[in-house]
C-alpha cells in the first residue's frame, strides 16, 4: 500500500498541530482552570439573569447580570458580617483554650480520655499540640507571605467574576454566532441535545450549591443545640466539604464528630444522629428534589468521573466532574440512538 507524500505531510502536520495544542494547554492551564471556573459559575447563574431580564426595560441583560451581581454582592456581604466576627472570636478562643482541652483529652475521666491513655497516645496528643502551636507561630511570622497570599486569592476571585459576567452579557451572542454557522439539519439535532447538556449542568451546579448551604446552616444549629463551641466555623467547614461529591459529606461528618468527641461523648453521639438522619434525607430527598433527573447517572460512574477530575483538575476537577460526565452521557447516549436508528432503516430495506 503506497501512501502519498501530500498524505504523510498531512498527517504530520495534524500530530504536530495537536502536539502543539497539548503544550499549549498545559502552559496555560491555570489560565483554563480561571476560564473553566468562569464558565460553570456563569451557567450556574444564567437562569437568574433570564428570570431578572425579563422585568428589566427593553430585556436589557447587562442591566440583569448587573442586577444580579449586586444581589449576589450584598448578599454575601451580609453574610461575611454575619459569620465573620463570630468566627474570628470562636478561632481565637478556640486558639487559647486548645491547651485546656489537650488536658481534658489526657487526663478527663470520658470515655475518649480513656481510650487515648490506653492506647498510650498521650504523646502523641502532645505532639499534635506543639506542632499546632508551631504552625501558628511561622503563620504569625510569615505576615507579608500571608498577606501576598491574600491578595493574589483576590486578584483571581476578581479575574474569575469579570470571566462569569462578560459570559453572562455576551453568552447569548455568542450562542446566535454559533447556531447561525451549523447547517439547518444538525442545528435541529444540536439544539436538543446542548439544551439537555444545559440543564444537567446547571441542575447539578445549582443544586449543589444549596445542599450545601443547608448542610451548613442545620450543622451549625445543631452543634449550638448540644452545646458544642465553633458551631459557626465547623458549620463551614461541613458546607466546604459538602461541595465534594460522594465522599465530601462522610469527611465535613467525620471532622464534626470528633470535635464533638472533645466537648462531651453525648454531644458525639447527638451528632452521629443528627449526620446519620440528615444524609438520608439529603441523598433520598433533597438531591432528587434539586437535581431531577437533570443528572442521571450510575454510582459506578460517578465514581469513576470523580476519579478521573481529581486526578485532572484536583478539588476543582473532582467538582465539575458529575455535570461534565452528564454531558459526555448525554451525547453518547445520543449518538448510540442514532446508530440504533440506522441500522433499524439498514435492516428494513
Amino acid at each position: 500500500m503506497n501512501i502519498s507524500s501530500r498524505n504523510i505531510l498531512k498527517i504530520l502536520s495534524i500530530t504536530l498541530l495537536f502536539l502543539l495544542t497539548v503544550f499549549f494547554c498545559f502552559m496555560v492551564r491555570q489560565e483554563l482552570a480561571w476560564v473553566g471556573t468562569a464558565f460553570f459559575l456563569a451557567i450556574a447563574l444564567n437562569p437568574a439573569v433570564e428570570q431578572v431580564a425579563r422585568v428589566m426595560p427593553r430585556r436589557n441583560r447587562t442591566l440583569a447580570v448587573t442586577t444580579v451581581f449586586f444581589v449576589m454582592g450584598m448578599f454575601l456581604l451580609l453574610l461575611l458580617t454575619m459569620l465573620i466576627p463570630p468566627l474570628v472570636r470562636q478561632s481565637e478562643l478556640f486558639v487559647r483554650d486548645f491547651p485546656q482541652y489537650t488536658n481534658q483529652i489526657v487526663s478527663g475521666s470520658s470515655f475518649f480520655s480513656e481510650k487515648v491513655r490506653d492506647l498510650n497516645l498521650v504523646n502523641r496528643v502532645r505532639e499534635s499540640q506543639n506542632q499546632l502551636f508551631g504552625y501558628i507561630s511561622t503563620a504569625g511570622g510569615s505576615f507579608f507571605t500571608i498577606i501576598k497570599g491574600a491578595f493574589s486569592s483576590l486578584a483571581v476571585g476578581v479575574t474569575v467574576l469579570v470571566l462569569t459576567f462578560f459570559m453572562l452579557v455576551e453568552g447569548p451572542s455568542w450562542l446566535k454566532a454559533f447556531w447561525s454557522v451549523v447547517p439547518g439539519k444538525r442545528r435541529d439535532r444540536l439544539r436538543p441535545l446542548v439544551g439537555q447538556m444545559y440543564g444537567a449542568v446547571t441542575g447539578y451546579v445549582t443544586g449543589n450549591v444549596l445542599t450545601s448551604i443547608l448542610a451548613a446552616a442545620l450543622t451549625a444549629a445543631m452543634l449550638a443545640v448540644v452545646g458544642v463551641p465553633y458551631a459557626i466555623p465547623l458549620g463551614i467547614v461541613v458546607g466546604l466539604f459538602d461541595f465534594l461529591p460522594l465522599v465530601g459529606a462522610t469527611i465535613g461528618a467525620l471532622i464534626i464528630i470528633i470535635a464533638a468527641l472533645f466537648s462531651s461523648l453525648g454531644a458525639a453521639i447527638a451528632m452521629i444522629i443528627f449526620f446519620a438522619i440528615y444524609q438520608q434525607i439529603e441523598n433520598h430527598v433533597l438531591q432528587p428534589l434539586v437535581y431531577g433527573r437533570t443528572v442521571a447517572m450510575s454510582p459506578l460512574f460517578v465514581l469513576v468521573s470523580v476519579l478521573v477530575g481529581a486526578g485532572i483538575g484536583g478539588i476543582l476537577g473532582a467538582i465539575v466532574a458529575i455535570p461534565v460526565a452528564a454531558s459526555v452521557q448525554i451525547i453518547v447516549r445520543d449518538l448510540a440512538g442514532r446508530q440504533a436508528v440506522t441500522s433499524a432503516k439498514k435492516t428494513a430495506s
